[in-house]
């Protein structure tokens, strides 16, 4: 970086917020939660957002839940501030992005040995932050507040003691989003996600656990002409030995068991990476641990 010629504009900033919060419990059963938040921020402005939870106490063993939030994400420096950069240049008059999501769950005590809990949710991203080609080919591209993406999903997950020594734990995801600018399917992020976890205490102050991880479905951005990323299902195992020698414990990990090429996307147009991050394969861990 040359003296004469920064990349970056120096500067400052400085965040200022007032948070306000209240709980109404206005029937036996039924709970409000209300929140606002300001911040302000000395280089682009401020920003409000809300949230609201709606609680119900259902029955005895189950609770429903009806949620609201928003949320932002403020510019970064290198996205307002970029200067003589010939790939990407700043913009000062970047607004933050905004992300709302409304929800809807349920919890449900089965029995002393079964839990459920089951989600949906829809989400609306708005003046999403990117860095959009300028009419020169040759001069980069410039952050814009360019594009809006909309989504929807749902979560089911289970948690089950078959004993007092073993619990299995399983998820099942489901989400689809779509760039409002093209109408295509938004990609990158999972369409389907399955997860599994055993845990076992064979002995006393011994566990193991062995947990499962498939992703699948995967679509590119739009424009983006390279084929569709692969599924993965990755498999960890981790030992553990509490209280050993005292105030010692053990702990030994195996990630990625079976070595699997676990790759998550890389953005359009991915020059540099043309052929997606690829994530550790098989590792080994040992920890041994002191409580004072």
């Amino acid at each position: 970086m040359s003296s004469t010629a920064p990349f970056l504009k120096t500067g400052s900033r400085k965040v200022d917020y007032v948070f306000l919060q209240d709980e109404w419990n206005f029937t036996r059963d039924w709970t409000l939660t209300a929140g606002l938040r300001h911040d302000k921020y000395s280089d682009f402005g401020g920003t409000t957002n809300p949230r609201l939870a709606l609680v119900w106490d259902t029955a005895q063993n189950l609770t429903t839940k009806f949620m609201f939030g928003r949320a932002f994400r403020a510019p970064s420096w290198i996205e307002l501030y970029s200067i003589n950069n010939p790939v990407v240049q700043g913009n000062p008059e970047l607004k933050p992005e905004t992300v709302s999501t409304f929800e809807a769950a349920v919890s449900w005590q089965v029995g002393s040995d079964l839990q459920v809990n089951a989600n949906v949710f829809r989400y609306q991203w708005d003046d999403i932050i990117r860095f959009v080609p300028n009419a020169v080919p040759t001069t980069g591209s410039t952050a814009q507040n360019s594009g809006k993406q909309h989504g929807q999903g749902m979560e089911l997950e289970a948690t089950w003691d078959l004993s007092r020594d073993l619990r299995l734990t399983g998820s099942v995801s489901a989400q689809h989003s779509v760039d409002e600018t093209s109408g295509l399917d938004a990609g990158l992020a999972p369409h389907r996600r399955y997860f599994g976890q055993a845990t076992w205490r064979p002995l006393p102050m011994w566990t193991l656990d062995a947990s499962l991880n498939h992703v699948a479905d995967r679509k590119r951005q739009p424009g983006d002409s390279r084929g569709q990323i692969d599924d993965y299902t990755s498999v960890n195992l981790a030992l553990r030995r509490e209280r050993m020698f005292g105030n010692w414990e053990f702990r030994g990990t195996v990630t990625n068991l079976f070595d699997a090429d676990v790759r998550e996307p890389s953005l359009a147009p991915a020059t540099n990476l043309p052929f997606d991050l690829p994530m550790p394969g098989r590792g080994w861990y040992v920890q041994l641990v002191h409580s004072l």
